[in-house]
């Protein structure tokens, strides 16, 4: 419709698995229902014009325009002064996270299995459990041919802290099955999930224009939460050793 697609979906009314938590039968449900996912072929006319996993973090060029805005501090207000400072305390390791998400990228690229089916952006807030206790997936805006590792990401270690539990990932994959699982996929997408998100934030508090101050200032903490203990950046160092 003009500039902007809709989607169109049924009402689920429900309580968002992220408060609400999920069963040992849910989660494992929810294993077996990915799995499917994963194995549908789409037929030839829809196959095209999915998108296809690129290997290259959205957002990435945000953060580029991001060092430079940073050095004319003269402009800035004071959301992003903060910003700027927070950055700036968090440079390296920033740019070594840039780069690992590079690397792996590159890795991949030549080297990576099938792309399959994926949601996408599989964490609980896009989860709903209606009251006869079904378990509903929602926002499927992102939905893209990628390795399998795009939604295992999210129910392997997950996104941030205390979003999935030990006890949560073994009953997943028991409702998933047996699966070779490649670390490096995974570490990718975590570092491009941080990349993705810091570009996000840093587009609202510098560059989106018109955008109110407290929607601004709520994207600054944003950007800052994720460096909290626990939080995707550490998720993703972790996931393949690197430590800074």
């Amino acid at each position: 419709m003009n500039d902007f697609v809709l989607s169109l979906f049924p009402f689920v009314e429900g309580r968002r698995a992220a408060d609400a938590g999920l069963s040992s039968q849910q989660w494992i449900e929810l294993g077996s229902t990915v799995k499917q996912i994963q194995a549908s072929q789409l037929p030839s006319d829809l196959r095209p014009i999915v998108p296809h996993e690129s290997f290259a973090p959205t957002r990435r060029e945000v953060l580029m325009q991001l060092e430079t805005a940073i050095g004319r501090p003269a402009d800035s207000d004071a959301v992003q002064g903060e910003l700027a400072e927070f950055w700036n305390s968090r440079r390296e390791k920033i740019r070594a996270l840039v780069d690992r998400a590079d690397r792996l990228a590159r890795q991949l690229r030549v080297e990576s299995s099938p792309l399959v089916l994926c949601h996408a952006d599989l964490h609980a807030w896009n989860m709903l459990i209606d009251f006869d206790e079904d378990l509903w997936l929602v926002d499927w805006d992102e939905t893209v041919l990628a390795l399998k590792e795009r939604d295992l990401m999210f129910v392997m270690g997950g996104i941030g802290r205390d979003l999935v539990s030990p006890h949560g990932t073994a009953s997943f994959l028991q409702g998933y099955g047996e699966a070779e699982i490649d670390p490096r996929a995974l570490a990718y997408y975590r570092y491009a999930w941080a990349v993705q998100d810091m570009g996000a934030y840093a587009e609202q508090v510098f560059f989106s224009v018109g955008l109110g101050e407290e929607s601004r200032r709520d994207a600054c903490e944003g950007f800052v939460d994720m460096f909290e203990p626990g939080n995707i950046v550490d998720i993703a160092f972790e996931s393949d050793g690197a430590r800074l």
